[in-house]
């Protein structure tokens, strides 16, 4: 049996070197996610990482899965071709998945694991350009439960920020810089714009910039207003639903929220803290709406309030993709 971990551990160890030498970027959608565990197969201890990943997400006409799943056994990692995301679950030191997880993150790590200071392992660009690998592990089966557990939005956030910061990269491979510097001049922010995208509407008397890509349609719309208060905070919530119901209104046809469908957090934004608005719009003369999530970021030295809203009309497509699209292109917003 040490004979066989032992040719796992070295045939992995071949893979993961030839792995870096590839420049081709993973197929596959960024909501897609290899997970490798022992037996490859839902059941017992995997359930727990599973129910984490396959987090729903309440778009309110539609639920959505935040990632697919696509399980492995620890045996056949050597044979997976390059994915975009790939999270190995197990404990250190049990069966062919403690070989594969000390092959990536190493037997100093694999130390720190079983002295309990370390179980979450993000490695980018790993095995191969363009990979994502998250190690979820732990020292006893109880011991990852309770990890997996305690920490299922921190693993998801993972996946979403690498996925967010490799979209942006492509998206921005070819941009309008021409576009992004004339609405610096004239409005003092800046947000870089991908070529796929165009400028819909420039009005500085509403005010507000949209920008948008089609087939389906999404957009980025940004406003402003005078903002006195010396913060913005979740208490501010009234204030904050009034300031996108002018603007949506005036920007997009007459389109309106429920109440009763939006709800407030905090988030933060690039380098921005801000309050987040999610919700749902709907056009009040026709027939048509979608999600949307709106930040709002206080610039305290000019007593301005920015609104960066992110709105999708995407029927029959998954809106989850759309959105993270959008805050991708959003997270470039920067204050002049």
């Amino acid at each position: 049996m040490k004979r066989q971990l032992v040719s796992l551990a070295i045939v992995a160890s071949l893979f993961l070197s030839c792995g870096r030498k590839t420049n081709f970027p993973p197929a596959g959608s960024y909501s897609d996610v290899v997970l490798v565990t022992e037996t490859g197969e839902p059941g017992g201890i995997n359930d727990y990482i599973i129910r984490e990943l396959q987090h729903p997400i309440d778009y309110y006409t539609k639920m959505e899965i935040q990632f697919k799943l696509r399980m492995i056994s620890a045996e056949e990692v050597t044979r997976e071709p390059p994915t975009k995301n790939m999270v190995i679950f197990g404990v250190v030191r049990q069966g062919a998945i403690g070989s594969v997880i000390e092959s990536f993150i190493g037997t100093n790590a694999v130390r720190k694991v079983l002295e309990g200071k370390n179980h979450i392992f993000k490695k980018l660009d790993y095995p191969t350009i363009g990979q994502l690998t998250v190690i979820v592990t732990a020292s006893s089966p109880d011991g990852l439960k309770k990890v997996v557990t305690n920490n299922g939005a921190v693993i998801r956030d993972i996946i979403e920020e690498a996925n967010r910061d490799r979209l942006r990269e492509y998206l921005l491979r070819r941009e309008d810089i021409e576009g992004s510097e004339e609405l610096r001049a004239k409005y003092g922010f800046h947000i870089n714009i991908p070529y796929i995208y165009e400028i819909n509407q420039d009005r500085g008397d509403v005010p507000g910039i949209e920008i948008i890509r089609t087939q389906p349609h999404r957009g980025i719309t940004i406003s402003w207003r005078s903002w006195n208060k010396t913060s913005v905070s979740l208490a501010d919530s009234t204030e904050l639903y009034d300031f996108r119901s002018k603007i949506a209104w005036k920007m997009y046809d007459k389109d309106v929220m429920r109440k009763d469908l939006v709800f407030y957090s905090e988030d933060k934004l690039g380098q921005y803290n801000t309050i987040r608005l999610d919700g749902y719009w709907e056009n009040s003369e026709d027939l048509f709406g979608g999600p949307f999530t709106c930040y709002f970021i206080l610039d305290r030295g000019r007593s301005k309030l920015w609104m960066i809203d992110c709105l999708v009309y995407a029927p029959g497509f998954s809106k989850h993709i759309m959105l993270r699209e959008l805050r991708a292109v959003a997270e470039t917003f920067r204050i002049n």
